[in-house]
């Protein structure tokens, strides 16, 4: 069975590849200090925390379940271009 797929926005963790879900992750936070910031903290084991403005997340094509469980693995999605 193929697994539908959509394409949801979300920000690259660049220490360990995984992709998390600005609608979904539960490691995504509006930062409480910094007006129009985020606050990502990645998930065990990785211990890797950046702020970021929505301006920073791009497209990715994943399937449902994926983006139901609020982060894809490398191998998981497919990153695509802004506007595509």
């Amino acid at each position: 069975m193929i697994l539908p797929v959509a394409i949801h926005m979300g920000i690259l963790c660049e220490v360990c590849g995984v992709v998390h879900f600005i609608a979904t992750s539960p490691g995504i936070r509006l930062s409480a200090t910094i007006e129009g910031m985020y606050r990502l903290t990645c998930k065990p084991p990785c211990s890797e925390v950046k702020t970021f403005r929505k301006e920073a997340m791009h497209p990715y094509r994943v399937s449902e379940d994926v983006f139901k469980k609020g982060y894809a693995e490398v191998g998981e999605y497919e990153v695509l271009e802004k506007g595509a």
